[in-house]
C-alpha cells in the first residue's frame, strides 16, 4: 500500500523503488560503546540486510561504484546503519568518508580497539561483584549482562563460573542456600541457581514481614501488675479509703 513502510528491492522498475526506513525500527538493540554489544548488533543487522539482498554493501570488497542505483542503495544502507546507533556513537561516525563498507569497518574498529584491556577490566568487575542493596533478580540480571558484554569482547564465561561468581557475592542472609548450591553434584546451572536464590529471597522476605506484623499488632498479650500504693509503714494497714489503693501497670509481652 502506498505510504506504508516498505523496503528497497534490487529491481530497476521505478515504482518498486521505495525508500526504506524500517530496518532501524526492527533492530531490537542500539549499538553502544558502553554496552559492548557489537556482536549482537552486527548479527541482527546482517540478517536484516541479507533479507533485502543488501548485505553485499557491508561485505563486498568494492570500495566504489559508478552505478547511480548502486550508490543510492549504498547511501540507504548507511542510513540504516546510522539509525541503529546510540546518539553519541552516531556523532562519532556520521562523518566517516566513503561508502557503507567504510562506515561498517570504522564501527567495527571502534569496538575492537583495546578490547583486551576492556575485557580484563570487565572480568575483574565480574569476579568481585557483590549483592549489596540489589534484589536477587537485579543481581543475576547484572551478572548476565556482564557475561554478555564479555562475550561481545571475545571472552567466554562458562555457566559454572557464573554460578560461583553469583554465590560468592551474596551476604550472610543466604549462607544456607549457598551451602546447598555449593554441595550439589553437579553444580546447578546459572538459571537453576537463580531460581533457588529467588525462592530463598521470597522466603526471607515473608519471614521478615510476618515478624514486623506481629511486633506491631495491637492485640499483643499484656500482663497487669497490681502494686499497693497505700504507703503502709511498720506492717500496719491504714484505715479509710486510701488503704486499698493500688497502682495498675500494664506490661506488653513481646
Amino acid at each position: 500500500m502506498a505510504g506504508d513502510d516498505a523496503v528497497v528491492t534490487n529491481t530497476s522498475t521505478p515504482k518498486e523503488k521505495i525508500i526504506p526506513f524500517t530496518i532501524p525500527n526492527t533492530i531490537p538493540i542500539k549499538l553502544s560503546l558502553e554496552k559492548h554489544n557489537y556482536n549482537s548488533w552486527s548479527s541482527f543487522l546482517k540478517i536484516n540486510l541479507g533479507s533485502l539482498g543488501l548485505k553485499i554493501h557491508i561485505e563486498g570488497t568494492s570500495t566504489s561504484n559508478t552505478d547511480p542505483e548502486w550508490n543510492k542503495q549504498d547511501d540507504l544502507v548507511k542510513v540504516y546503519i546510522l539509525g541503529t546507533l546510540t546518539e553519541s556513537l552516531q556523532d562519532q561516525v556520521v562523518t566517516t568518508p566513503g561508502n557503507a563498507k567504510a562506515l561498517w569497518d570504522h564501527i567495527k574498529d571502534l569496538f575492537h580497539d583495546n578490547k583486551d584491556a576492556r575485557a580484563i577490566t570487565l572480568d575483574s568487575e565480574l569476579r568481585n561483584i557483590k549483592l549489596g542493596t540489589l534484589s536477587i533478580n537485579a543481581y543475576c540480571t547484572k551478572i548476565q549482562g556482564m557475561v554478555d558484554r564479555l562475550h561481545n569482547l571475545g571472552e567466554k564465561v562458562n555457566d559454572k563460573n557464573m554460578v560461583m561468581y553469583a554465590i560468592n557475592g551474596l551476604d550472610e542472609r543466604f549462607k544456607g542456600i549457598v551451602r546447598i548450591i555449593r554441595h550439589r553434584e553437579p553444580l546447578p546451572t546459572f538459571e537453576t541457581a537463580r531460581n533457588m536464590l529467588l525462592l530463598e529471597e521470597s522466603t526471607l522476605n515473608e519471614a521478615r514481614n510476618s515478624q514486623t506484623s506481629f511486633e506491631g499488632s495491637p492485640s499483643s498479650p499484656t500482663i497487669l501488675l497490681a502494686t499497693n500504693s497505700s504507703g503502709q509503714k511498720g506492717g500496719h494497714a491504714s484505715s479509710g479509703i486510701g488503704a486499698n489503693l493500688y497502682m495498675i501497670t500494664a506490661i506488653e509481652v513481646a
